[in-house]
Parts: C-alpha cells; sequence; structure tokens
C-alpha cells in the first residue's frame, strides 16, 4: 500500500463557548492490520468533569468505508463502553457512556451499570476511542473528516468541547506505530526518541505515533509516553518472540 496524506478538517462544536472547556483531539493515523488506517481520539479535560462523550465523524464513503470504533484505555478504565454507527452515507457517531448490562429477559436491551462500575465516573485524560478506517481502494487517498463533537457531565450538564486535529489543521501524514520521530521506520532512534520524552528532554514531547502501550500482547495507545513504551520498543527492535508493532 502506497504511503499518502490524510487530510484531516475536524471542527468541533460545543453546546456552550469555545473559549474554555475540555480539548478532544484527533491524533495521528496511521496503519493498523490488514491496511487499515486508525486514528486515536484523545480528551484533556482541562479543568472539567465529563462522563459522557459522543462525535460524529464525516468522511468521503467513496474513498473510506467501514469505520470501527473501540473504546480507548482512559474510557475502559472507568468502566465506560464505545457505541458507534453509521449513522448515514459518510458520517459516522461514536459515544463513550457507562456500559451496559444485558438483561436476560430482553436480550436486544439492557440496563446501564452503576456507579461503580463507571456509568457516571468521569472521563479522564488520555486516549477515549480508535477509529479504524477501510480504504476503497489498493491505494490510500486523501481524506477529510469532519466532525462535531458534545459532552455532558455526571449531572447532565453540558460541558463545553474544543478540538484540534494533529494539534494543529491540515494535512496529516499516515504514519507507523512506534515511529516517534516520523523518519518513516522504527529504528533506535526512535527508541531514543521515547526516552527523551520520559525524561522530559526539551525539544521532545508525546505523539501519538511513540504511544506504542501493550495491554496482554495487544496495542493499547493510552496518551503517554511512559519507560512501559521505551520497553516496548526495546522488544520490538531486538525482535524478541510476540513484540510486534501494527
Amino acid at each position: 500500500m502506497k504511503l499518502k496524506t490524510l487530510l484531516f478538517t475536524l471542527v468541533m462544536l460545543a453546546s456552550t463557548s469555545l473559549a474554555f472547556g475540555a480539548t478532544v483531539t484527533v491524533g495521528k493515523p496511521y496503519y493498523t492490520a490488514n491496511n487499515t488506517v486508525t486514528v486515536p481520539v484523545m480528551l484533556a479535560n482541562n479543568g472539567s468533569s465529563i462522563s459522557i462523550l459522543s462525535l460524529d465523524l464525516a468522511y468521503d464513503p467513496g474513498l473510506y468505508s467501514a469505520p470501527v470504533g473501540t473504546a480507548g484505555a482512559a474510557a475502559t478504565s472507568v468502566g465506560k463502553a464505545l457505541y458507534g454507527n453509521v449513522i448515514s452515507a459518510g458520517k459516522y457517531r461514536l459515544l463513550i457512556a457507562g456500559g451496559m448490562t444485558e438483561s436476560s429477559t430482553d436480550p436486544k436491551g439492557g440496563s446501564l451499570n452503576d456507579a461503580s462500575t463507571g456509568t457516571s465516573a468521569a472521563l479522564p485524560d488520555g486516549v477515549v476511542a480508535l477509529v479504524t478506517f477501510t480504504p476503497s481502494g489498493s491505494t490510500l487517498t486523501d481524506i477529510t473528516l469532519s466532525g462535531v463533537a458534545d459532552a455532558a457531565d455526571a449531572q447532565a450538564n453540558s460541558v463545553a468541547v474544543n478540538g484540534v486535529v494533529g494539534g494543529t489543521a491540515g494535512n496529516q501524514a499516515i504514519g507507523k506505530i512506534g515511529d516517534c520521530n516520523g523518519s518513516g521506520a522504527v529504528s533506535s532512534a526512535d527508541l531514543q526518541y521515547a526516552i527523551n520524552v520520559v525524561i522530559q528532554k526539551p525539544g521532545f514531547t508525546y505523539n501519538n505515533l511513540c504511544d506504542v502501550n501493550f495491554v496482554s500482547g495487544n496495542l493499547a495507545p493510552d496518551g503517554r509516553t511512559t519507560s512501559a513504551d521505551v520497553q516496548t520498543l526495546i522488544n520490538v527492535l531486538i525482535s524478541k518472540a510476540g513484540w510486534v508493532l501494527p
């Protein structure tokens, strides 16, 4: 699959003023299994308390299809689940909220978990969702995503949400997970980059390509670069059995 750029134009519209409030960031897209492309959705509360978060992503269905959302590490850590659906051609809606417990008498329905398992718990900062797209052709072409975000606290009060794409608007090159420095390959330079992020060396800051957190052998970005990510890169670089990045 030929490397192309993924063009994001994401506009977050909150129900209150955009001057303050939480920030939802769509991170740098990266290749995943079967030549799909995944984008992480990250939350920074900035003093807010968000219990439920929704996001509509509009995309060109002629170029990309079959978006699939999964709850990120920050969401699952407080018992949240992700509900997703293509609500119209080229528009995917995801909702992050307390998980449902299936009813034995009504298999098509259920009841929300109580607060102790996450229904009204506040979402922490970090990766709240991962959305994977399938390209329609044999090569990746540009895609435009636009979105509307909405959030509320546990008392059903609206929470202002700002949005950015990859930190800034504009073209976002599709990267390779583990390629911290954006060179196009995972190497010892990326290991050094991750170490520099962990020790907070000036000029080295977190980017989601350097978020290689693994849980039970599966990639589970958590919105941070820590010593665990450094160890993952070491294991990948020495080709340790079972340590393969997408």
